[in-house]
């Protein structure tokens, strides 16, 4: 299969972070969704595990863009462009520094130079997200023209002889504060930086996420104040309810999640029977095991996926209709109209020329093979690496 080629007009930064985005997430382990339901599964991951993303690696980023950017913040720029080219070379600078420990998570760590989605850019969100960087509706284009206004303002202020005025205080001076609620940087903060956190940025990121309004009722936050070494055991999103007593905010939106991963691992599991024309073994056994499962037979007919979709503030008539049919075929048991309605769907997605089910130039089955995800994981896994980063930075104190 020829590999598919992506162009498109890029007429800024901030919009070809938006699309770079979109590609990162697709070249995501289990990133795939054919059936057009990530919306509701990216909905509960920001509810579950606020802040993070499937691009995100460690959680030492938290550090290095604030640390980056509040440097950055103490010199002149003739535009926001100036100030963003400046911060690009200075994150690819990194690179080095951070690829000669050998550790894994090193954004950049194979293409170095050449590297296009920036820390900056990944860890953005999460940012705003845990109040880290103060103003949650601003983009880091936008902080990028709201640091250049205001010290071409102040700077204005004192040419003119106005240095003392209120308004003029309101500028940036070294780290006072303005757009950044985190720890100072040392001044050689970059001579051996490593990947770990030290004690205090351990415990400082842990404070941001327990107490920030998005992340303090949220799995994650519950996650980072239990015994490291029960969640090291778990590496599936499913065993959490199994280690952990859940208070009932949390049990709700877990049991919510569960439910619907089960309530959609059957369409993805037949996907790959009808992909494989019914020789994929391994589909066939897992189909059998889905419609025999309890909850299949106790709980599928009567889940809530309009109550869910209406709960994310997600109103697509077309994700809505297939989730319905989806619900209404496996009630009927007749997997004929299982498959064309899976058939429909990824049609619909992609149009007949793109969709693997339909056209057979597209996508030819060999052994072995599986296309999406069997159960969701809600970024359960890179929630764990941020977990396991801190957590250990919190284990020396003295660090």
């Amino acid at each position: 299969m020829n590999s598919l080629k992506i162009g498109w007009i890029d007429y800024s930064g901030e919009h070809r972070n938006k699309v770079m985005a979109v590609l990162d997430a697709l070249s995501s382990p289990g990133a795939l969704d054919e059936l057009g339901i990530g919306s509701i599964r990216d909905g509960l991951a920001d509810i579950l595990f606020p802040g993070t993303s499937t691009i995100q690696t460690r959680a030492k980023y938290f550090f290095i863009v604030p640390y980056l950017l509040m440097e950055l913040e103490k010199e002149n720029y003739k535009s926001s462009k100036e100030l963003i080219e400046k911060l690009d070379i200075e994150e690819i600078a990194l690179i080095d520094i951070l690829n000669k420990q050998e550790v894994d998570g090193v954004i950049g760590a194979r293409a170095g130079h050449k590297l296009k989605r920036k820390p900056s850019s990944i860890y953005w969100s999460g940012l705003r997200t845990f109040e880290i960087f103060k103003h949650s509706s601003l983009s880091l284009a936008n902080y990028a023209k709201a640091v250049v206004s205001m010290k071409k303002n102040k700077n204005s202020a004192r040419f003119l002889g106005n240095e003392e005025s209120d308004d003029v205080n309101t500028g940036i001076d070294e780290y006072n504060g303005m757009f950044w609620s985190c720890l100072l940087p040392e001044a050689d903060w970059r001579e051996g930086l490593t990947m770990e956190l030290s004690y205090h940025e351990a415990e400082f990121l842990k404070g941001k996420i327990v107490k920030s309004e998005r992340g303090k009722e949220s799995l994650f936050a519950f996650l980072l104040k239990r015994d490291f070494k029960e969640i090291e055991k778990n590496h599936d999103f499913e065993a959490i309810g199994d280690a952990f007593r859940l208070p009932d905010h949390l049990k709700d939106d877990y049991s919510m999640a569960k439910r619907f991963s089960e309530f959609v691992s059957g369409a993805n599991i037949r996907y790959n029977v009808i992909l494989s024309n019914g020789e994929n073994e391994e589909a066939l056994q897992k189909w059998e095991k889905w419609k025999e499962s309890s909850f299949v037979q106790q709980e599928f007919s009567s889940f809530p996926f309009r109550e869910l979709t209406h709960r994310l503030g997600i109103h697509n008539i077309r994700l809505n209709r297939f989730l319905e049919g989806w619900q209404k075929a496996v009630i009927s048991g007749e997997e004929s109209v299982m498959d064309q309605l899976i058939i429909n769907r990824e049609i619909e997605l992609k149009t007949k020329d793109r969709a693997k089910l339909h056209n057979t130039k597209v996508y030819h089955y060999k052994e072995g093979d599986w296309v999406g995800t069997e159960k969701l994981q809600y970024r359960f896994a890179n929630a764990k690496v941020l977990l396991t980063d801190t957590m250990k930075g919190l284990e020396e104190p003295h660090a």
